[in-house]
């Protein structure tokens, strides 16, 4: 195409350099026929002059003698004239006819001249003077007429040399135009053939980057080039074929990373032996489309590599005759330099070649697997449907087989975290049992303690009843029986209480009305024992609970309360909201709660009361707390008082139930127990 443009170019260049030298040529010789024809005009003028100046003496020869006469003086300036004349014009270049003429007008003018000079300086008779006149006058007519003839001729030659110049000045302007007209064309003629040439080309190429951005990777142009161009298209074909050769093989990799990935997140989901074979196996096979897959492991004592069942493409029977030894499997690792074995052609190197020729084995791979030092196993891959076995497949296989370690390493430690956790499970069991025994004989312990000094007052006053005969006595006894019998009814109750889980009966309780039932009904202890009691209610809005047994929670706190204080004190109840809870406080200025039972409150039958408590106040409130989804927090100080703050969800909101939060230094900072 380089060329081609180039002598494009060249031939309009020569074009046009060949139209302008011929208009220069042409213009050359119209200019030099244009000086010519000049030159003649000026030489025809001077022969103009000379006919007139022959005229001219003429005229004066017949006035001479006449009052018209011009004077002597006059004539000789004309002579002068005219002989200069003559002498101007043999000066100039003519034909040699016309050079003739004028040599001969010259020697005319000089007989003319002598005429005169005898006509103007003779002193004879008139007579004589008369015939010198007549003779100068015919000289003159003679030298006229020849001069008029010569400016006829040159008249001729002028029109002559006139009209070949107009012609040379119409042709060069006809050659000029039609070098013009000519060039134009040829020019317009290579534009469009360059164009075509050019854009054909382009627009092939413009058609084909749209056919491969829309996906058609591959796509050849079918347009046949020249040159540059056709250097362009075959390189641009070029490329298409290899983008599609790339593109294929991206897809392909990313193909196979995909199935590794699922293989790979396939063996981490499997817990045995079994099924991690039988994963790789097909794993395996997807990968590299091989009939036969599977792999070798080391047996524990070392001494074979066996191949493991299941199988891709081999029967159980055939997996167990496949043995190799140790020995030759580690030198075939080491000569290998611990590179994947790769036997297309040479298949009597496998290290199961005789197993290998019973199945039909037309090549192989093995890939080790597990390397540290010598090998754990390694994978037997064979028959790929599609051609030999490259470095690709190799390289995705030692991939798949470090994964496959793992996943073994992963079910071997699952294997062995399975039997330490079956065995911490029967003995957690057992320590459960024995935690539950432990709890048994401790609740039967405290029951028994404390029905059992209820039961020895009964007893004690049953046997004073049977020796004492006074009614009084005997009426005084058998209240105090009836009342230690009420003791341990309640007791028994409690427990019942505790134990049993009653069901809520939720509904919108308004707190702080709940709140004031329980003033209303320990205000006449509060009272008794000299104790003012502060009520500061916040805007609290009704939350769901059970009633009663939220009112039996906060009256169990209030009561706690009174008697830690005694004889007097102050017993404060607040309501407020903070964040998503309803706070209710309850706070005492008794002696506090000494920090080595502070986090034993809430255990059952633990009472500080003596056989005033049974101990299943606190759990049964804690437990009813809990049913609702709320919590405590837990503030004393020894000499100044506790504070029991309980916490419960506002509204429709839940939350997971916290653990008791105690303080008790009192100092606002809750302390997880």
């Amino acid at each position: 195409m380089k060329k081609r443009l180039i002598y494009s170019l060249f031939l309009l260049f020569t074009l046009f350099t060949l139209g302008s030298t011929l208009t220069i040529l042409y213009i050359y010789r119209t200019t030099f026929s244009l000086r010519t024809l000049i030159a003649l005009h000026r030489v025809e003028i001077i022969r103009q002059n000379l006919v007139i100046s022959v005229q001219t003496v003429q005229t004066d020869i017949y006035t001479i003698g006449t009052a018209s006469n011009t004077g002597v003086d006059e004539i000789v300036r004309n002579v002068i004239h005219l002989d200069r004349s003559v002498d101007i014009c043999l000066g100039c270049h003519h034909t040699p006819q016309m050079t003739a003429r004028l040599t001969q007008m010259d020697q005319l003018t000089e007989n003319y001249k002598d005429a005169l000079s005898n006509l103007i300086t003779t002193s004879a008779s008139p007579g004589q003077t008369e015939r010198l006149r007549t003779a100068a006058i015919g000289i003159g007519s003679t030298l006229l007429r020849k001069s008029r003839q010569m400016a006829l001729i040159a008249n001729n030659r002028l029109n002559f040399e006139t009209l070949d110049v107009m012609q040379q000045i119409g042709n060069s302007r006809i050659i000029l135009l039609v070098t013009l007209v000519l060039s134009f064309c040829i020019a317009l003629v290579i534009a469009v053939m360059m164009t075509r040439q050019i854009t054909g080309p382009v627009n092939a190429l413009v058609g084909a980057t749209r056919h491969i951005k829309s996906g058609e990777l591959g796509y050849i142009i079918p347009f046949k080039g020249k040159g540059e161009f056709g250097e362009l298209i075959d390189s641009f074909n070029d490329m298409s074929l290899t983008l599609k050769d790339s593109n294929g093989k991206i897809l392909q990799y990313l193909h196979n990373l995909s199935n590794l990935y699922s293989i790979t997140i396939t063996f981490h989901s499997v817990s045995s032996m079994t099924g991690i074979f039988k994963e790789l196996s097909e794993g395996v096979r997807d990968l590299t489309e091989a009939q036969q897959s599977g792999i070798l492991l080391r047996d524990e004592d070392g001494t074979f590599f066996s191949h493991m069942y299941p199988a891709w493409g081999i029967t159980e029977e055939n997996a167990k005759t496949m043995r190799v030894e140790s020995t030759v499997m580690d030198d075939l690792y080491h000569s290998s330099m611990r590179r994947p074995l790769i036997l297309n052609e040479d298949i009597q190197r496998s290290p199961t070649a005789e197993i290998d020729a019973h199945l039909g084995v037309r090549n192989v791979m093995f890939v080790w697997v597990g390397h540290k030092g010598d090998p754990m196993g390694v994978m037997r891959v064979a028959n790929k449907k599609n051609g030999d076995f490259t470095e690709e497949d190799a390289r995705l296989m030692a991939i798949l087989g470090n994964s496959f370690f793992v996943a073994l390493e992963n079910v071997r430690l699952w294997e062995s975290l399975r039997l330490q956790m079956k065995e911490l499970k029967d003995t957690q069991e057992q320590l459960v049992q024995a935690a539950k025994f432990a709890a048994i004989g401790e609740l039967a312990s405290n029951v028994a303690h404390e029905i059992n000094n209820p039961l020895t007052s009964i007893l004690g006053y049953a046997e004073l009843m049977r020796e004492d005969e006074d009614i009084n006595n005997i009426r005084r006894d058998l209240d105090i029986i009836e009342k230690e019998s009420l003791r341990a009814r309640d007791i028994v109750n409690s427990l019942l209480e505790f134990s049993r889980k009653k069901p809520l009966k939720m509904r919108l309780v308004d707190i702080n009305a709940v709140l004031e039932s329980v003033i209303e009904l320990i205000g006449v202890q509060a009272k008794d024992s000299f104790i003012s009691i502060v009520a500061d209610f916040g805007g609290v809005p009704p939350i769901k609970g059970d009633e009663d047994q939220l009112k039996q929670v906060f009256l169990n706190l209030a009561s706690n309360a009174v008697f830690a204080m005694g004889k007097s004190g102050t017993l404060g109840i607040r309501t407020f909201v903070q964040g998503d809870f309803a706070n209710i406080q309850i706070s005492d200025t008794g002696k506090g709660i000494p920090e080595d039972i502070m986090g034993r409150i809430f255990e059952p039958f633990f009472t500080t009361k003596n056989e005033k408590g049974t101990g299943l106040g606190l759990p049964i409130s804690y437990k009813i707390v809990q049913s609702h989804d709320g919590f405590f927090d837990v503030e004393s100080e020894a000499g100044r008082g506790s504070r029991f703050t309980v916490k419960l969800p506002l509204g429709d909101k839940t939350v997971k139930a916290k653990p008791v939060s105690i303080n008790p230094t009192g100092n606002n900072m809750p302390v997880e127990s």
